[in-house]
This record gives C-alpha cells, structure tokens and sequence, in this order.
C-alpha cells in the first residue's frame, strides 16, 4: 500500500476513534523516505510558562509496500506516544513503562501487535 498524506489522516481518524475515544487533536502528517525509520512522532512545546504542544507530527516512511494491518500498528504505535503527551505522561516520547503498559493494553483489547520496534526487513520496498 502506498503511503499517502490522506492515507496518513483517513488511518488516523479511524483509529483515533476506534482506539482513544476520539480523544487526539489531529495532527500534522508527514511523509518519510527511509528504509530505517518505519514512523516517527514528532512535537514542538511552548517555552517555560506555555506547556501548550505545537505543531504534532505522525510522519510514516513510504519506502516500504505495507499491509493495513502494519500500518496500522506503526499509526497506532506514533497514536500512543501522541497520547501520553498530551494527558501529560509522557513528554519525552520514549517506549518506558507508560508506552509499554498502554501497547500492552490496546494489543490486548483488540488483537493489535504493537511493539516498540518494527521489523521492515521482510517488506518489500515501493
């Protein structure tokens, strides 16, 4: 499947419903050309008295032909650190505690298999 700016936000609506209670502002999205990074989640924060996030980013590498279903887990996957920066968790976007617990959970509740790596090396690039 070829990795489109409105694939990105088509995937990220319906999973932002269907997963975080329609909880997440929608993002900017970003398209990546690299064979190593999969997906990247990407922010910019006000300075010491404005804690407002500016300017959130999914970006997604088109180099590689994915499923839907490995698309989603990498759109998810960015979804989550997303989440636990804006309820305040988790600002530094790292796969700790928080990030493992709610993988855990949403894999768990909806048969997803969110990890803190992908695998790319089987995929056939585009």
């Amino acid at each position: 499947m070829v990795v489109t700016l409105d694939l990105l936000s088509l995937c990220f609506y319906q999973y932002n419903f269907m997963y975080f209670d329609k909880e997440l502002p929608t993002p900017n999205f970003g398209i990546l050309h690299s064979f190593i990074t999969c997906g990247f989640f990407e922010y910019t924060k006000g300075g010491w008295f404005d804690k407002n996030v500016y300017n959130p980013t999914i970006s997604i590498t088109d180099y590689y032909d994915f499923t839907l279903d490995q698309l989603e887990e990498l759109m998810c996957h960015e979804m989550i650190h997303y989440y636990l920066l804006m309820n305040g968790t988790n600002d530094k976007c790292d796969h700790g505690t928080d990030f493992m617990v709610m993988a855990q959970e949403l894999n768990q509740k909806y048969g997803l298999n969110i990890t803190t790596t992908f695998d790319a090396s089987k995929l056939p690039n585009t």
